[in-house]
């Protein structure tokens, strides 16, 4: 019997083999063509365009810019990721049955959203570096904060906002079959963002619910309406809430097949879910208590610098 058994898996393991091969080409294939998809490649240009500005070495880094990237790399993250999915599910379709079931297919579009993320990261690397020979204006937000604030709020708003609405759009074409699905998804998150920017005083503090919030900016004193001010929170439990926030896309994704949802996935869903509640409480009642007035007055509108 013992001389049998390893007969018998021998054929289980070369499938779970050919599996795994099969799993790592198809990632390596749709993080390439992520990074070819014309929705991603135009986002990126338009979005490093906004750097053109600080060709001058006078011109102040602007801590607003990280509008570009949410807005064009990660907003637009959201329909480029949704029809990845579809497409490749309608090719897998006509394939038949394939070493590669739905689960490793997710798995492979999550991977892929890291192409969008890194695209955003590498806006706010060279943001963030021209910070220390450029510093913002000095009747900006930033300017009243340690370089660490800066850091993360910069990092939260300018990369995760490209990791997560990649990681939204494959929880949609994970969940929904509707090819409207994206767009409107699009359209209410920015919606609903609107709403929690802060330009709200009642939702200042509620405001770190959002995926994308602002942490300052003109938002105006009596008297002087483009006076800069800080909001209330920590940025840097901010950025862990929006972790949390992609690790439960991430599970909810990958549970879209009946064969991974099992306890141990639900274990670690639950667990994000609880961790993303505390980070979320921590960024609205730690940090900066109340909210901060630059004593400088700006000369024009701060946004764009």
């Amino acid at each position: 019997m013992t001389t049998t058994e390893p007969q018998r898996r021998a054929p289980v393991d070369r499938d779970d083999r050919a599996g795994r091969a099969a799993w790592a080409d198809l990632a390596r294939i749709e993080v390439a063509r992520y990074a070819r998809r014309p929705g991603f490649v135009i986002g990126v240009l338009l979005t490093y365009a906004a750097l053109l500005p600080y060709l001058d070495g006078g011109e102040p880094t602007d801590e607003l810019s990280m509008i570009a990237p949410a807005a064009l790399i990660g907003l637009a993250g959201i329909t480029v990721s949704s029809q990845r999915v579809w497409a490749s599910d309608r090719c897998a379709d006509v394939a038949g049955p394939t070493p590669v079931g739905q689960g490793h297919r997710t798995l492979a579009h999550l991977i892929a959203c890291l192409v969008p993320f890194t695209a955003g990261l590498g806006f706010v690397a060279v943001t963030f570096a021209r910070s220390f020979a450029v510093p913002p204006r000095p009747d900006g937000y930033s300017a009243l904060m340690s370089q660490r604030w800066v850091a993360a709020t910069w990092f939260g708003l300018g990369a995760l906002s490209c990791l997560g609405g990649p990681v939204l759009g494959v929880v949609i074409a994970r969940r929904v079959r509707w090819a409207a699905a994206p767009i409107v998804a699009s359209v209410a998150t920015v919606a609903v963002v609107i709403v929690f920017q802060g330009l709200f005083e009642p939702l200042r503090r509620a405001r770190v619910v959002m995926p994308w919030t602002y942490w300052g900016g003109p938002f105006g004193i009596e008297g002087d309406p483009q006076r800069s001010i800080v909001l209330t929170g920590s940025p840097g439990w901010w950025v862990a809430y929006l972790l949390a926030l992609c690790g439960i896309g991430a599970c909810v994704a990958l549970r879209g097949d009946p064969a991974a949802r099992t306890p141990r996935s639900m274990v670690v869903l639950t667990g994000l879910v609880a961790a993303a509640v505390v980070c979320c409480l921590l960024a609205m009642w730690t940090g900066t208590p109340e909210t901060l007035v630059n004593p400088r007055s700006g000369d024009g509108p701060v946004w764009g610098g």
